[in-house]
């Protein structure tokens, strides 16, 4: 992945929502993030789902809320890259947080929308029958004037906040803050170790991402994530090397490098304080889950 980068959807004015289906070979946006809540869902296509630190495989019927400013990417298995018919599809929902209105959310009768909004911080993934329900939902929209788009978006979010079939993706916390300067700069550094984790993150370079001093980076972290750094980055690399122990037949030493750790004995021992099993078992016991 390259540089993280802005990218706003451009309504044009008066627009509240915009509805598009995408047919294409692949996803083609770098990592990004914008000012609109995000709604994907997917119809046909599978691969890699970067939300946040969150780092996920998805597949057809994926259904994700991304929040405001929270970097993302949806990349495409390296077959999809290929000369063969395989094509991704998907419908993507982009809406600014007032577009029902600006006093909209602080009506009683909108709190559980305000709370869903407020969730997706992080990024929300939806499943089981919460998931069918706004998938019929979203392909009516494809066809409905601004007006029905608004209102179904409202029966979209309604149907989120009643449902237990959410799980949040990343820890939205971390992109929670009062000033919109530390706000900014969490953002900053999240994205930056969303892009790097794979290879040696210095904590002066993770600090000049920041602004800061080292020594000022480490206390603005800790306070605010409520861990050290290299933990989040640890956290972070062991999400990844989850990924490829499920999802391919590598060996654990190309996983510990590829992960960006740069000892095997030392990726192991991450590996087992993080997931309470070593990178051998969590293989093992999870691809037994996936095939019972």
């Amino acid at each position: 992945m390259t540089k993280a980068k802005f990218l706003s959807m451009g309504y044009s004015p008066g627009s509240a929502v915009s509805v598009k289906k995408h047919e294409v070979k692949y996803f083609p946006n770098p990592l990004h993030y914008h000012k609109e809540f995000e709604l994907a869902y997917i119809i046909e296509g599978y691969g890699t789902r970067y939300v946040g630190s969150s780092i996920k495989s998805y597949k057809k019927g994926d259904l994700v809320l991304v929040g405001e400013e929270l970097a993302h990417v949806w990349v495409s298995d390296d077959v999809f890259y290929e000369d063969n018919d395989l094509i991704t599809k998907a419908i993507v929902v982009k809406f600014c947080a007032d577009f029902a209105g600006k006093d909209f959310l602080r009506l009683p009768e909108a709190h559980g929308i305000s709370s869903i909004l407020q969730e997706a911080s992080g990024g929300l993934r939806i499943t089981g029958k919460t998931n069918k329900e706004i998938a019929r939902l979203l392909t009516g929209m494809l066809e409905q004037s601004p007006i029905e788009q608004i209102l179904s978006l409202m029966q979209v979010l309604n149907l989120m906040s009643i449902s237990d079939s959410k799980k949040v993706l990343c820890n939205f916390d971390l992109h929670r803050s009062a000033e919109e300067k530390d706000k900014d700069r969490m953002n900053r550094v999240i994205k930056h170790t969303m892009l790097h984790f794979r290879r040696n993150i210095s904590l002066e370079e993770i600090a000049d991402v920041a602004n800061l001093s080292r020594s000022a980076f480490c206390r603005y972290f800790k306070n605010t994530a409520k861990k050290n750094y290299l933990e989040f980055l640890y956290e972070i690399r062991v999400r990844y090397a989850s990924k490829l122990l499920l999802e391919s037949d590598l060996g654990m030493t190309q996983i510990c490098y590829d992960s960006g750790f740069n000892n095997p004995s030392a990726f192991s021992q991450v590996f087992k304080r993080i997931r309470k099993v070593s990178p051998n078992e969590y293989r093992k016991r999870n691809r037994i889950k996936q095939t019972a």
